[in-house]
């Protein structure tokens, strides 16, 4: 959004139009209230409980927890990840920590290690290649070696785009196009909308590895499901309206429909999306710095389109393809960890994804020829003289998901974003000792996975649990009971 109307959404109460100020002293209805169950705010509520915190009440716009976590169960007897789908790295990785523990009702889950991307199709040439082949053609080495370099780089001295980067390093055309494929894509924009100030950032902080990993047995629902084991979630409580005093004043949330809570504290772990679009007004507006990051820091769309296919038509090792100059610059089979094995039956599923403003685009287009256009791609990549049209002639079956479109997200994920450098630091600072913002467009490592969003869960329920404590001690306000407690606003 317009960095002016993400301005005049944070502010959308003016003082003529709040409500009379609340009495000095009132009663709460938690010590905590978390806004947004997905990964951050459940992780903040999981660790507010550890550290003796009680009274703390989730609330939850929708009828699920996990936030951008969804599945569908209509077009194959697997659950198909409409959102996050891989578990990034095998280090430090607090998803992985939690799924490696057991999934309460999936005693039988398991972990699949898979190769990232092991194809790379160069839509141009209808040419696909093993991805240890392509990676030996010197300009896609120098492509590597060029990303590679960046983990080691100083902060550039004036912002620039990726694709300048890669530009003046001297990658050509179509390393370039492939590049807009692995690394733009992936990060949820395209090339010139990627932001190299925060890129660096993201190389500097990654310490998770490189490893892709896939559930096999569960999905990414019941690892969120497991999260919100013992938390207090309140299920249809979209907030509107939050008004909160400083100097540990306390706040109050409100819906449309006229309900009221208050608390000493609120964590708002919603997505970055719902701020920016004035989905919660603020009383009184937001600070400038605050307000200045909500609207710096941009979240892309994403289209996945899930094809069911009657039969195989593609190499036994084939799992994904990174695809040049392509309507889909990435597709792969899905459930990988279900259907890569040659006891696989039938039906399978390929997801073709597509981010940034080229998902905008593809949105755009009636989902019937979303679908038709992705399997001509197939058809492109797998044919052959005898079977031109593997694909087109064994789908009976597709689904679209358009991430804009999702109600209470609004998009995808936050990207590396031009000219925000600092801006994800500005916004996870604490708001007059009432207000943490939570959620992976705030980690300041510019980590938009699950694992990411669960350490800002972490660290703002640390910042809670030290201003709780600094206040009136853990045992005046971290209480172990249901008995309310005085708060000023």
């Amino acid at each position: 959004l317009p960095r002016d109307l993400a301005r005049r959404a944070a502010s959308s109460s003016s003082p003529s139009s709040s409500p009379p100020p609340l009495p000095f002293t009132m009663t709460t209805d938690a010590d905590v209230i978390i806004i947004g169950a997905g990964a951050a705010g459940l992780t903040a509520a999981r660790e507010l409980r550890k550290q003796g915190i009680n009274r703390v009440i989730v609330l939850e716009a929708s009828s699920k927890v996990g936030g951008r976590v969804l599945h569908d169960t209509s077009l194959s007897p697997h659950a198909l990840e409409l959102g996050p789908e891989f578990i990034h790295g095998e280090s430090h990785n607090q998803l992985l920590d939690l799924v490696q523990r057991g999934l309460p009702h999936k005693p039988d889950a398991s972990l699949v290690e898979l190769e990232w991307p092991n194809y790379y199709f160069f839509g141009k040439e209808g040419k696909l290649v093993a991805a240890s082949e392509a990676d030996e053609l010197p300009e896609v080495a120098r492509m590597h070696e060029s990303f590679e370099a960046l983990a080691d780089a100083p902060a550039p001295a004036a912002e620039q785009s990726l694709l300048q980067y890669f530009a003046a390093a001297g990658v050509g055309s179509r390393a370039l196009d492939l590049a807009d494929a692995i690394f733009a894509n992936d990060y949820g924009a395209v090339m010139s909308d990627v932001g190299l100030n925060e890129v660096v950032a993201e190389q500097r902080a990654w310490r998770h590895g490189e490893k892709y990993l896939v559930l096999k047995g569960a999905c990414l629902q019941d690892a969120m499901d497991a999260l919100a084991v013992g938390a207090d979630v309140r299920h249809g409580w979209a907030v509107a309206r939050v008004r909160w005093a400083g100097g540990g004043g306390g706040v109050e949330v409100s819906d449309a429909r006229g309900r009221t809570l208050r608390a000493a504290r609120l964590v708002v772990s919603v997505p970055l999306a719902v701020l920016q679009r004035g989905g919660i007004a603020f009383e009184p507006p937001l600070p400038p710095a605050t307000r200045d990051a909500i609207g710096a820091v941009k979240i892309g769309n994403a289209l996945k389109v899930v094809l069911r296919l009657r039969r195989r038509f593609w190499p036994a090792d084939f799992y994904d393809a990174v695809c040049a100059d392509a309507f889909m610059p990435e597709v792969w089979l899905t459930p990988a960890a279900e259907l890569m094995g040659a006891d696989a039956k039938p039906p399978f599923t390929i997801v073709g994804f597509v981010a940034g403003a080229r998902a905008d685009r593809v949105a755009a287009l009636p989902e019937s020829e979303v679908a038709r256009q992705t399997l001509l791609q197939l058809d492109a990549m797998f044919g052959t003289a005898e079977t031109p049209h593997p694909a087109s002639g064994a789908c009976d079956g597709y689904l679209v998901k358009n991430w804009a479109a999702q109600p209470h997200a609004f998009g995808a994920y936050s990207h590396p974003t031009l000219g925000a450098a600092g801006k994800r630091t500005a916004l996870a600072q604490p708001v007059g000792d009432a207000l943490y913002f939570a959620g992976e467009a705030t980690h300041e490592g510019v980590n938009p996975c699950i694992h990411g969003a669960m350490e800002t869960g972490e660290r703002a329920a640390a910042a809670v649990c030290a201003s709780l404590k600094a206040a009136g001690g853990a045992g005046a306000c971290c209480s172990k009971g249901p008995s309310p407690r005085a708060s000023r606003l």
